[in-house]
């Protein structure tokens, strides 16, 4: 599933080609996606400037110069390009013929869906080391799967709550109530540092995952990677699995560096 790194690159492209532009004409295949795309989304849509592009956690917003903002989901493998064939929705602007097309096949993305509630931004001020530490005080459920909630962090993925707990020395399957004040602090610091690593390689693009960003161009951050994806830790260590999945998720950790 793309998350919050893969996300932003999304977002910086879009940025990039169609901010100030004009929404010209909009095509939605049949069937987009698991949910119909809601017909006031797409209302008013024709002759609207893009005023901004906007992230918040793992959704994009389109801010509309009629008013509103339309907001999509890349769902679990979703993608955005600007060429090719493919295209569950087809947004096209005007100067230069530039047309955005969303692809999801398996079809769990979604347009002109609902903001929901989410926690605070990882790399904005809003999360600090207190926060964290308050959002895991009293709860029994492992760490990681505190960090996957949205609700406590927005944006947050498997891949890169894998990199930050390792980095931060703390067992993916620790309760949340076990980690100190200071594990927090550097718990927090680490998901900052992973994910702007994350942002400047592009994102992560694995076997199992497409991710190519809006020009074609995979994410390279899967060469950096200290644990996901990996046999051997960066410390050398054989890494092992979670003795159960973590929110559905199998959970790679350093026996050695992580308590």
């Amino acid at each position: 599933m793309p998350e919050l790194p893969e996300v932003e690159t999304v977002r910086r492209a879009l940025e990039r080609r169609v901010l100030g532009r004009v929404i010209t004409d909009y095509e939605v295949g049949r069937p987009a996606f698991n949910r119909p795309i809601p017909a006031e989304a797409l209302r008013g849509l024709k002759g609207s400037r893009i005023t901004a592009v906007h992230r918040r956690g793992k959704y994009l917003l389109l801010h509309l110069s009629q008013g509103g903002r339309l907001v999509c989901h890349l769902g679990m493998s979703g993608s955005i390009s600007f060429s090719g064939d493919e295209g569950h929705v087809r947004f096209r602007f005007t100067a230069g013929g530039v047309t955005v097309r969303i692809h999801d096949p398996r079809r769990f993305g979604r347009v002109g869906c609902r903001l929901p509630e989410l926690g605070p931004e990882p790399l904005s001020p809003a999360f600090r080391p207190d926060s964290l530490f308050s959002a895991l005080s009293g709860r029994r459920a492992p760490v990681k799967a505190l960090l996957l909630d949205q609700a406590v962090v927005a944006g947050v993925g498997n891949i890169y709550a894998t990199e930050a707990l390792y980095r931060a020395g703390i067992r993916p399957d620790r309760p949340a109530r076990r980690v100190t004040r200071a594990e927090a602090g550097r718990l927090c610091r680490e998901i900052k540092l992973v994910l702007r690593r994350a942002i400047r390689a592009g994102g992560t693009t694995l076997n199992d995952q497409a991710f190519k960003d809006p020009e074609g161009r995979p994410g390279r951050f899967a060469l950096m990677t200290a644990v996901y994806g990996r046999e051997t830790g960066a410390c050398g260590h054989a890494l092992k699995a979670t003795a159960r999945p973590i929110a559905g998720r199998t959970s790679l950790y350093c026996p050695r560096c992580q308590a």
